[in-house]
């Protein structure tokens, strides 16, 4: 009989019964890469992603499965501990595997709960398999899974490289120090022959022109040609403000088939961009940034970061009514409060002004709630971070005058399916309930506070079956300060500055090779 995996892709939910995202653009390809390094006709895989489905509780597959593998982002951590009690009670002999940015974050914490803790990339699973399998069930040239994605029909996710080349104060990559590498240029036309044909291919990397130039003309040249092949409709890719520093890279771009980008602006504030350390949005005025996208045809998909410690409520709705107010910035996809990453330089700085809130819960650290001390009142910051929930920042009315505005002065430059993304901006903002921030929208619970150490544990932290008594601490909230806002004792070990050290066997080597056969370059 075959071994059973089932591999699931946790996220932060806190209520059973909350609606997943399965038309959300990007999907995930977390649990699509992992099954990539399992042997395909020796091993049964069940695939799962919390994010597009809603919260797993298929009591069935985790009595079936032989090995459970859990990743996700860090306020999941909540979710995969959960999910490891649902699998022990039901499947006592069951091996836990978890990896990921937690996994590196808090290994020594992580080891409490789960069998096996890869704190390396996804490759560290092979170890996994050989232990609890034995021999020859890793997949002989591991590779993507693109047979057993759940993604819209339309879209593909591919990637080209790994880890991103800058530094950002607040990104969890920041903490890790893991290098940027490329997979090389074959990486994509070998994803794409696997998936066939899309409507739009997006790539997945941190930082598409982490590469710099060489290896950017390099990867843009293979997309020219699937798209001259029609092998794919269109394409874009998440990429960094140092790209738009030469417009000839935007040119390549366009006549490649690109559609557009995703670019961490972040803010439109000088001050707060070097407070963040991203000096790639330095190089150019962030206006200068997106009217070079529009220009050239491209559609620019950004993000908006408040840090509420540094800024007064006043001051970020200034910077909102800017851009709405401007038809020549195309608006965020979305907006976020700041959030420090664990163990990044953001998160050592706020613990060592005091700044981070009392009984801070790990699974709040999700962009919508207050985390640290703000310069406003706290019914101020409650409301400004209410509205950016819930909508309310922007009145319809500047929006539809904002859509008109721009349709009429790009609306020609961009193609459709530009045209279309950007549609998806005003739509966002207008309801954002019907995105990612609603995905509780259809249950009764409890009124957010949208402070972190204050607000309610939903359903999910209640078990749905008898549990024993040992199991009990898998559905209690991760706490990551004590009631001074110093770091939670369970936390210390992990997050006192240089207190963890990778074994050996999961240091990043210099001569570090992507598992994906011919790709490193």
């Amino acid at each position: 009989m075959k071994p059973k995996v089932l591999l699931i892709n946790c996220y932060s939910d806190n209520h059973r019964g909350a609606k997943g995202n399965p038309n959300f653009i990007p999907q995930s390809m977390a649990t699509v890469a992992l099954a990539g390094q399992f042997h395909a006709d020796k091993v049964a895989l069940q695939l799962y992603c919390e994010f597009a489905r809603g919260p797993f509780e298929n009591l069935k597959s985790l009595a079936w499965a032989d090995l459970l593998v859990l990743t996700g982002l860090n306020p999941a951590f909540d979710r995969m501990k959960q999910i490891t009690a649902y699998a022990r009670t039901v499947n006592p002999g069951i091996a836990v595997a978890m990896g990921g940015s937690l996994a590196r974050a808090l290994p020594l914490l992580s080891q409490r709960y789960f069998d096996y803790v890869c704190q390396g990339d996804l490759e560290d699973i092979g170890a996994v398999i050989d232990d609890v399998f034995g021999p020859g069930y890793r997949a002989e040239q591991p590779f993507p899974r693109f047979d057993l994605a759940r993604w819209p029909p339309w879209f593909g996710f591919a990637e080209s490289s790994r880890n991103c080349n800058f530094r950002c104060d607040f990104c969890s990559m920041t903490a890790e120090g893991r290098r940027y590498f490329s997979y090389g240029a074959d990486a994509l036309p070998m994803q794409v022959e696997a998936m066939g044909y899309k409507a739009c291919l997006m790539v997945l990397d941190q930082n598409f022109y982490g590469g710099g130039r060489r290896q950017f003309t390099e990867k843009v040249g293979r997309l020219e040609q699937l798209y001259r092949a029609k092998k794919i409709g269109s394409w874009s890719a998440l990429a960094t403000a140092d790209l738009y520093a030469d417009p000839a890279n935007l040119v390549l771009a366009k006549q490649s088939g690109c559609t557009g980008f995703f670019c961490g602006i972040e803010s439109f504030s000088r001050a707060q961009i070097a407070a963040f350390k991203k000096k790639q949005n330095l190089l150019l005025p962030q206006e200068d940034v997106i009217r070079r996208s529009l220009d050239a045809g491209l559609m620019l998909h950004y993000g908006m970061v408040f840090d509420t410690t540094e800024r007064t409520v006043a001051d970020i709705r200034e910077e909102i009514d800017f851009i709405v107010g401007n038809p020549n910035l195309t608006l965020p996809s979305f907006l976020s409060i700041a959030i420090p990453m664990l163990g990044s330089p953001l998160f050592q700085r706020r613990l060592d002004q005091g700044a981070l809130l009392p009984h801070l819960k790990l699974r709040d650290m999700d962009g919508c709630s207050i985390i640290c001390q703000s310069r406003d009142s706290d019914a101020v910051t409650a409301d400004f971070a209410r509205k950016m929930h819930r909508g309310g920042l922007v009145s319809r009315r500047q929006l539809l005058r904002h859509a008109l505005l721009f349709y009429a002065r790009h609306g020609r430059k961009l193609s459709p399916i530009g045209m279309a993304s950007a549609a998806t901006t005003y739509w966002a903002l207008s309801f954002p309930g019907l995105g990612t921030n609603g995905r509780d929208r259809n249950l009764k619970y409890s009124a957010r506070t949208y402070f972190a150490n204050t607000e309610a544990l939903g359903t999910l932290y209640t078990p749905q079956i008898p549990m024993a008594e040992k199991m009990r601490d898998h559905f209690a909230p991760l706490i990551l300060t004590n009631d001074r806002g110093e770091l939670h004792p369970s936390v210390q070990a992990d997050l006192q500055p240089k207190a963890v050290q990778l074994t050996p066997s999961t240091k990043e080597k210099p001569d570090l090779e992507c598992s994906y056969p011919n790709w490193h370059a």
